[in-house]
């Protein structure tokens, strides 16, 4: 059953890396537990909660907190409900993902007594990070990295099956049966809809020129910028494709990153 296949849970066991003093941390969300990683900046600092893709794990953002952590941020990483070691059925294809977002900065705060907590999110955690800062305060910058505008696509493709070059349609149940197993109605999950309700707070979009997956073409960050409030700012790489920008221009992105944070959080 395709509409099961593409919310089913995909747990896995997060390998925790040598080179950073992370903590276990586990912690209550909207859907269970939830466990990540705490990575602690400098006494004081700004805390930036890190989202990883679809059907991902925190291992995904090591990278992300090597060098956040080395700028003196204090660094969760965490697995959504029903990836990695995240209690969960099945994943929220970016409907119920803001509601873990909001636990997790919580988290962070009370942990490390940071008064400012951003979130930076890529993929599926790009837009989910969108949506959770459009109804949650508590978050005082957002980083979208590679976001999606809403989840049309990938509902209408369990509409059709493909038989040689004919799209073949199907009984409309699929959608309904994503949302009923989701819980929620993801076709109302639309971060191109939410993204003006993060102002005032700052907004900075990263995608690649080249991004070739269906449901994150660089128009949709264009659209997700054009639509958003003061202050933005969006950051297209040449090349990278998706979420490949910072294994591109690994440098340029740090620098980015890092005089963006500083100019949101401090």
């Amino acid at each position: 059953m395709r509409a099961w296949l593409l919310v089913a849970a995909h747990p896995s066991v997060p390998v925790p890396p040598a080179d950073l003093a992370v903590e276990d941390l586990t912690f209550p969300g909207p859907d269970g537990a939830l466990s990540g990683w705490l990575v602690r900046g400098r006494p004081g600092a700004p805390a930036v909660v890190l989202v990883h893709g679809f059907k991902s794990s925190r291992e995904e953002m090591v990278g992300y907190a090597r060098f956040l952590n080395a700028g003196g941020y204090g660094v969760l990483l965490f697995d959504t409900h029903g990836c990695g070691r995240s209690d969960g059925a099945t994943i929220g294809l970016g409907a119920t993902e803001p509601r873990d977002i909001s636990a997790a900065v919580a988290a962070v705060a009370t942990r490390t007594g940071a008064a400012k907590v951003a979130v930076l999110g890529i993929s599926l955690g790009a837009g989910a990070a969108i949506l959770a800062a459009a109804g949650d305060r508590a978050i005082g910058a957002v980083i979208a990295d590679s976001a999606w505008t809403d989840q049309d696509l990938q509902l209408d493709r369990l509409s059709t099956v493909q038989l040689g070059a004919a799209a073949v349609p199907l009984p409309p149940y699929g959608p309904a049966m994503v949302s009923a197993f989701v819980g929620t109605d993801v076709r109302q999950a639309r971060p191109l809809e939410a993204v003006a309700r993060v102002a005032p707070r700052p907004l900075l979009l990263i995608h690649s020129a080249d991004d070739a997956n269906a449901t994150t073409p660089v128009a949709g960050a264009r659209a997700l910028f054009a639509a958003a409030g003061e202050p933005k700012e969006l950051w297209v790489a040449p090349r990278g494709g998706h979420v490949g920008a910072a294994s591109a221009f690994p440098e340029e992105y740090r620098a980015r990153v890092l005089a963006f944070l500083d100019r949101a959080l401090r």
